[in-house]
């Protein structure tokens, strides 16, 4: 009785440990398989805006979006219409650490960062005149910007949007915001604020660009922010009048940087209660599904017959309940 008991307490300790990798496995891989998914699908709506033939090869594809975008002159390109919120936006593109051209999507929402890089709302459009915001992951959903603290000033920042490219010049970190260790919470190109800071998305009568990010990666105690200045002429921008104490900080329906509490910024990585549910119903199933096949097993194995095969078939079975449990507890934990 003992030995059962203790073996049954070893295979849980076993399944419950390899259930934990699987899960960091799909934090780090399978949230990246999502994004790509999204930017396959916004690649190709934004191929088809600028009339790219879509049936040459990815790369081939983007880089041809990027090439008639940049054809575009902004000084006499249209002004932009916003477009809706988890919509393409354009492309940003950073050299130094290697990220090509990437969709971004207008807003910043946690649905939103999903799909790639997010375009503060209340901000500027990038290419127009004062300080737009780009927010994007670190180390889940491709984390696209996972390396932005590998930024110095000089480096460029790349903007395709359908009024033309833009590049953007990253600036030293103010004297004013290196406090402490250096790398800790400053470098030479960022500089990191607490989440209810919001002042980094100022308007500004210089043309410039800020990106923001969890900070340091895995966490959100911090934002990384990187800031970098438009080195060309703008485009003409849409007649509104933009205030980030109402549309930056509380949009309808969005999720940002956040308020003078922090509250509306904090919800831009947090996790939705409502899906601890079906996580849990999910998980359920794996598990009815793996007690139900040992009981099957020890049943055979008493009639002296072979039950290998039995875990195999189980593993096949338990994945697609498995994947989706794992997707779930991903949108009730928060993302960084």
């Amino acid at each position: 009785m003992i030995s059962r008991i203790f073996g049954g307490v070893g295979r849980s300790l076993i399944f419950s440990g390899t259930v934990l990798l699987l899960f960091v496995g799909y934090q780090l891989w399978g949230t990246s398989l999502d994004t790509q998914g999204h930017q396959r699908d916004l690649t190709r709506e934004f191929g088809e805006t600028v009339g790219v033939d879509l049936d040459k090869p990815k790369d081939e594809a983007l880089r041809s979006i990027v090439e008639r975008l940049s054809k575009i002159e902004p000084r006499t390109a249209e002004p932009l219409e916003a477009p809706a919120e988890g919509e393409g936006a354009g492309f940003i593109e950073i050299p130094k650490i290697d990220l090509g051209p990437t969709v971004f999507v207008q807003g910043v929402s946690k649905a939103d960062l999903r799909k790639g890089p997010g375009h503060y709302t209340g901000t500027p459009f990038p290419g127009n005149e004062g300080n737009a915001g780009i927010a994007g992951h670190r180390t889940t959903y491709s984390a696209p910007f996972n390396r932005i603290d590998e930024l110095v000033p000089g480096d460029h920042i790349i903007v395709y949007t359908n009024q033309g490219k833009f590049t953007y010049e990253v600036r030293p970190s103010p004297d004013e915001r290196r406090s402490g260790e250096e790398n800790r919470l400053w470098g030479p190109g960022w500089f990191a604020v607490r989440p209810s800071d919001v002042s980094v998305l100022d308007q500004s009568d210089e043309n410039m660009l800020t990106l923001t990010a969890c900070h340091p990666k895995r966490s959100a105690r911090y934002r990384i922010i990187v800031q970098a200045t438009l080195i060309a002429d703008p485009a003409p921008a849409p007649d509104e009048d933009l205030d980030p104490s109402t549309s930056t900080v509380k949009p309808e329906n969005s999720e940002t940087v956040g308020s003078d509490s922090g509250d509306e910024e904090a919800a831009m990585i947090a996790g939705d209660p409502d899906e601890l549910a079906p996580a849990i119903a999910w998980f359920a199933a794996v598990v009815a599904i793996w007690l139900a096949s040992m009981a099957f097993a020890a049943f055979l194995r008493r009639r002296q017959r072979r039950a290998w095969w039995i875990y195999l078939f189980t593993v096949a079975l338990s994945a697609w309940p498995l994947w989706l449990s794992f997707t779930h507890v991903d949108k009730f934990l928060p993302s960084f």
